[in-house]
């Protein structure tokens, strides 16, 4: 993961709609981030760029360690909901295509890729470590390809492609939504799922620009090295358009797939704290209005 430096590039006009008319917010005391926010579509961003790079080679056995602590902090079925939800309304959208075939942009162990297959579409994907493309073909039998998409050579090859908050967490968007757009045939579909910025969102961003820097838990939690940007409505539709896809619709969602004693360890409360704290929030989850937190995007290539 990427960690600030004191030579990283910042950020001076907005990354989805490219204007100008962008603010820079206090840095946070902890971390040393800056934000940005754009007036004209919403969006928030780390304002201060870090390379990275990543393991391919990482051991599957590592990545299974890794994978099942993940597992373990998951909200039960709320993925599994949202898979649902995302291929039933690829299929509905795609109807009287024949022979759909879907393509899983950064596919983990291949879990969704499964379910796809099973609801009737071909399925492939990719990953950038090889222990995730051996773990997809031991667990589900799933084949993967190892590498980014411009390494892969697929233009106008599949009905379907997805995305499982993978766009919060790349560096050059751009370049990522310019790959996907190619990857898809003519009149192809794109779903993506990206972290929202949300009013809980806005009232951190106040309290960190009041207090000088000093309030930044959240801020820091939200935008950081697994979140480069939280997108709107606005931003999302202005982002996609301006690459070239058409039919736009960024739709608001309460999907939490962390549970929510895991989301308050990781803001530094104490487990005996978090554990009836967070239980009292995930009956919210599940009985109340509660934020949403996250975009389910569609958008079309044109034909």
């Amino acid at each position: 993961m990427p960690s600030p430096t004191t030579d990283s590039p910042s950020i001076r006009s907005c990354p989805a709609c490219l204007s100008d008319d962008v603010v820079l917010y206090p840095p946070s005391r902890k971390t040393g981030r800056r934000v940005l926010g754009c007036r004209v579509c919403g969006l928030r961003a780390w304002a201060e760029r870090s390379t990275y790079s990543h393991d391919m080679e990482d051991p599957a056995g590592a990545l299974t360690f890794d994978y099942e602590g993940y597992v373990q902090a998951k909200r039960e079925g709320a993925m599994e909901d949202a898979w649902d939800d995302a291929l039933a309304m690829l299929a509905e959208l795609l109807a009287g295509r024949p022979d759909l075939n879907l393509f899983d942009v950064g596919a983990g162990d291949g879990k969704f890729l499964d379910l796809a297959r099973k609801n009737g579409f071909g399925v492939g994907g990719n990953e950038l470590h090889a222990g995730a493309v051996e773990l997809a073909k031991s667990r589900y039998d799933v084949d993967l390809l190892l590498g980014e998409l411009p390494e892969l050579a697929l233009e106008n090859a599949y009905d379907a492609l997805t995305m499982w908050c993978v766009l919060a967490h790349v560096e050059d968007v751009d370049s990522l939504v310019d790959d996907c757009f190619k990857l898809l045939k003519p009149g192809g579909l794109m779903y993506l799922q990206t972290p929202r910025w949300t009013v809980v969102d806005r009232m951190a961003l106040a309290a960190l620009k009041g207090s000088s820097g000093r309030f930044t838990r959240i801020v820091d939690r939200r935008v950081a090295e697994h979140h480069w940007q939280l997108h709107t409505t606005r931003s999302m539709v202005a982002l996609l358009e301006r690459h070239g896809f058409r039919d736009v619709k960024a739709i608001p969602k309460a999907r939490y797939s962390l549970k929510s004693s895991m989301y308050l360890n990781s803001l530094g409360m104490p487990a005996g704290i978090a554990r009836p704290t967070g239980f009292a929030m995930d009956t919210a989850i599940k009985h109340g209005p509660v934020p949403r937190i996250v975009l389910d995007v569609f958008a079309r290539k044109p034909e």
